[in-house]
């Protein structure tokens, strides 16, 4: 039998053992949280990270910063954040890059707690103010007559605009080549003729709409865009295309609840801030992100999964 004075000193012990997570969850954070990512400073996601940043500062107290870690198809940026401790201070911004890693066997999603999904494009198929196709249609019926005729330029081989053209050939039962290029190569080799057509967000490839340098032929989204009326989503013509990039952050698969939980708050707070809307508006990113918390976030990455293993089995890429 304990005495008084041993159960006592027991309880007092429990007692301090089940209060400390949440002094700990009161305190968080209390210095700055890095966000791991696989891409160049400056560029898409490296902005995203600065973006969610300025506002989280102000609200949280803390800084947020991105770590770049470039080279290796993502693995080393992976790699990193997988030997970094369990401790609340290490993100990693995700992105369908991630989702397709995956399904080659690459990585683990399983490995990521889902934090917040904040930025969602729609990606659409464009040709040269020269060319012969005014419609998505015209552009359709000539692929189904000339398969594998038609070149689309994309970046990245075996990448998220693969992974779109190939649903969009599956989709429609057409056939289009796609043709990896640089992002600035991929524009100037369509312009000039060296390829019909090219995969792009909305925003990257708005001033080559804006200028008539480029005419839209189909967006890939539930919606039209309101900047864009006459331009037919994917899906009002029947085919379930609806694929686009994203940006988000995840924390590590065994991250403290409570952690997550607050973290969650902070990034909303700052996601909804005057300054990121405004950046956000700026990237023409506005159309179709909506910030989702772990539970819908986990939801999407499933849904993603089917998907990218879907077309990426069909296109041969995960034997």
């Amino acid at each position: 039998m304990l005495s008084l004075k041993t159960a006592t000193v027991a309880a007092f012990v429990a007692g301090t053992v089940l209060a400390a997570p949440a002094a700990i969850a009161q305190d968080y954070p209390s210095r700055t949280i890095e966000v791991i990512h696989s891409y160049g400073p400056g560029g898409g996601t490296d902005r995203f990270i600065r973006a969610v940043g300025v506002p989280f500062e102000e609200i949280a107290g803390q800084s947020m910063v991105p770590i770049s870690i470039q080279g290796g198809g993502g693995m080393p940026a992976y790699a990193n954040f997988q030997q970094r401790r369990v401790d609340g201070y290490t993100l990693m911004a995700i992105s369908p890059d991630q989702i397709i890693a995956h399904v080659l066997g690459r990585i683990e999603m399983d490995s990521f707690q889902p934090l917040a999904r904040v930025q969602y494009d729609q990606g659409m198929i464009l040709v040269p103010a020269s060319s012969p196709f005014q419609t998505i249609q015209e552009f359709m019926e000539h692929a189904r007559e000339n398969p594998g005729e038609l070149n689309v330029g994309i970046t990245n081989a075996a990448g998220f605009d693969d992974t779109v053209m190939g649903l969009w050939n599956i989709e429609t039962g057409a056939e289009v080549t796609t043709v990896p290029f640089g992002s600035s190569e991929m524009v100037s080799n369509t312009l000039g003729g060296q390829v019909d057509a090219m995969h792009e967000e909305y925003g990257p490839a708005r001033g080559l709409i804006d200028s008539g340098d480029m005419r839209p032929l189909v967006v890939f989204s539930d919606e039209r865009l309101p900047v864009l009326p006459d331009v037919p989503t994917a899906v009002e013509l029947g085919y379930d295309v609806t694929l686009g990039r994203w940006r988000a952050f995840a924390m590590p698969a065994d991250a403290d609840p409570a952690q997550v939980d607050t973290l969650f708050g902070l990034v909303s707070e700052a996601v909804a801030s005057d300054s990121y809307q405004e950046v956000q508006e700026q990237a023409a990113l506005q159309y179709r992100s909506e910030l989702l918390g772990p539970e819908e976030f986990q939801a999407f990455i499933d849904s993603e999964i089917e998907v990218y293993t879907r077309v990426l089995d069909a296109l041969g890429l995960t034997d």
